[in-house]
């Protein structure tokens, strides 16, 4: 926090606004953009293209009924961030609801307002853009994925009150399971899986592991590793 300038708190005495740091606000968004997985290399995840900038975007998902997404990485092309690559379950498509915010790049334009900006002549806030409000924060362990392709540990979060909202889920996660069957061909499977979420109505969520990529090689070659944090589950109103 700088020595001068504004600085707006709410009710709890945590800061809301300040002249030093610039608030995420809406950049852009779209609505039932379809994701799909086609389970290669080329085409296990759909890009959504950004307007390429070197602020970095949080993009926020609303999940479908029918299967898990997350958010895989954030493209970057030369110094911009320009997309972002969704995966789902493989050899399904869904669609999803999807909002991109960030830093605030430029003013809204409105006749009427607060603009405040830094030292730098940054824009940190203008109340003539719409941010995002965290309702609730949810911590989830998980047990590791089975051999099968389905069948992952889940657990479910209810948000009453709050309907069909934006979800931040964090960090990444990736579990390979490889499993070899001596019967001819003598082939070892393999299973790629992440965390995701999936919608089970307008106020609750299932987080939970799902395979996103399956391949099989010769020979046997047994894997049962990853990564497999305590997930962070960021229940966001727009």
């Amino acid at each position: 926090m700088s020595d001068y300038g504004l600085l707006v708190k709410n009710d709890s005495e945590e800061i809301q606004i300040d002249s030093t740091y610039r608030n995420l606000s809406l950049d852009e968004s779209g609505a039932s953009a379809t994701i799909s997985n086609n389970n290669t290399s080329a085409g296990g995840y759909t890009r959504i293209t950004l307007t390429g900038s070197t602020l970095i975007p949080l993009v926020l998902l609303r999940p479908d009924t029918d299967d898990f997404v997350t958010v895989r990485n954030y493209y970057k092309s030369g110094s911009n961030y320009a997309g972002v690559d969704i995966v789902t379950e493989r050899s399904q498509s869904t669609s999803i609801d999807w909002r991109s915010y960030r830093e605030n790049r430029t003013a809204s334009g409105e006749s009427y307002g607060l603009l405040v900006y830094n030292s730098s002549g940054e824009l940190c806030f203008d109340s003539g853009k719409s941010y995002f409000k965290i309702s609730s924060v949810s911590s989830i362990s998980l047990t590791s994925p089975p051999t099968a392709y389905s069948g992952g540990d889940y657990e479910d979060v209810t948000h009453a009150g709050i309907s069909d909202p934006y979800y931040i889920l964090s960090p990444s996660s990736y579990w390979l399971r490889g499993e070899y069957n001596p019967a001819p061909p003598s082939i070892t499977s393999f299973a790629l899986w992440m965390i995701g979420i999936k919608k089970l109505s307008s106020t609750s969520v299932r987080v939970g592991w799902f395979c996103f990529g399956s391949y099989g090689i010769g020979g046997d070659v047994h894997e049962n590793a990853g990564n497999n944090p305590t997930m962070k589950l960021l229940v966001c109103v727009p």
